[in-house]
């Protein structure tokens, strides 16, 4: 074992008086990693404990999380899955404390590339979102399914339904067009249950008939089925970069 003046300790293996094997390194701000080390380098598989209660378990590449692994975070929420250069990237599963989980693709720590959210885990009935994630938003095809079973499905903008989409009602209606920032704004057909069709122009989801009368952009409305597509933005930690020092400078995530 040895103790550095600063109160750091290190118990392990060690090649030419660096760290080198299998060997627990706690340091001076309540932090610690148990696992594998190279060149005085995390690397390999190890598990690394934050002071706040945030644990990370898994393989390391230079004091980074790199390939498959686990954040367990002391808020309640869980990623597995893989990591390239400290952050989420590639397949893996992100879990809220709050029952809602995020199953797909990650690029730089974000929800990027197709994946699924649903806003409780084991409930097949509840609001949940299959499609395309740019920078952790909705962004290209999507399918938004509610609880109700009214369905969305069609382009999406930075979380908003933009461009052209089809909205289908539980109670037989459908709405096939031009949506701006989740409003029916533009060329669309309404279908309604008793068969009447309206064909032309909406205007802040308001039917305005054949000849294109409507505003650059709809008025501001409370949209509530919006705001409840939106899931919630992923929780990230970075390197350990702390790990490589013979000295502890601090808490670099």
């Amino acid at each position: 074992m040895y103790n550095w003046a600063n109160g750091e300790v290190y118990d392990g293996e060690w090649s030419r008086g660096v760290k080198d094997g299998y060997g627990m390194w706690r340091g001076i701000f309540g932090d610690s990693y148990m696992g594998q080390w190279n060149e005085s380098k995390a690397h390999g598989h190890g598990v690394h404990q934050w002071k706040n209660g945030d644990r990370y378990e898994g393989s390391w590449s230079n004091c980074l999380k790199h390939g498959k692994g686990s954040d367990i975070f002391a808020n309640g929420d869980v990623y597995s899955g893989n990591y390239v250069g400290g952050k989420p990237e590639g397949k893996g599963v992100y879990k809220w404390k709050n029952g809602s989980i995020y199953t797909g693709e990650f690029k730089n720590g974000m929800k990027h590339g197709r994946g699924e959210w649903r806003k409780v885990m084991n409930n097949p009935k509840c609001n949940r979102f299959e499609g395309e994630y740019v920078n952790d938003k909705k962004n290209g095809v999507g399918t938004f399914t509610w609880e109700s079973g009214n369905i969305y499905n069609g382009n999406y903008i930075n979380d908003e339904r933009m461009g052209y989409g089809e909205m289908y009602w539980t109670d037989g209606s459908c709405y096939k067009g031009d949506w701006i920032k989740g409003i029916q704004h533009g060329k669309g057909v309404m279908t309604f249950p008793d068969g009447r069709v309206k064909d032309g122009y909406f205007d802040t989801n308001v039917f305005k008939g054949n000849t294109k009368t409507i505003s650059a952009e709809p008025k501001q409305l409370d949209v509530r089925v919006d705001r409840s597509q939106r899931d919630v933005m992923v929780k990230t930690r970075g390197a350990s970069n702390s790990l490589n020092r013979s000295k502890y400078l601090g808490d670099n995530q």
